[in-house]
């Protein structure tokens, strides 16, 4: 199920410079933390995306940065080994020989 993305208000601007290609971002500090506040998982981290603009934006950005929403398939699988904890355990009356 694909969902709407989140963006995080930025200006986000590729620049080449003697070192090669350098990734520009700026951010209101204000904006940021309280995105990072919203946003932040389970374990305090926000994972962001930067992804390259299709087409620069109106004021030059070349680049564009959303909250990384993936979550892996193993969260799954830690649930099913809880439920699977929380059963009753297996007894010697449980095998059938």
């Amino acid at each position: 199920m694909a969902s709407d993305k989140i963006y995080l208000k930025c200006s986000a601007k590729a620049r080449q410079t003697n070192y090669g290609q350098m990734l520009n971002i700026g951010v209101k500090a204000d904006d940021l933390i309280a995105f990072a506040q919203q946003h932040a998982n389970a374990r305090g981290y926000v994972n962001l995306t930067v992804s390259e603009r299709k087409e620069p934006g109106k004021y030059g950005d070349t680049h564009s940065v959303t909250l990384d929403t993936y979550e892996p398939k193993s969260k799954a699988r830690d649930e099913f080994a809880d439920q699977v904890e929380a059963a009753a355990p297996i007894t010697a009356d449980d095998i059938p020989f």
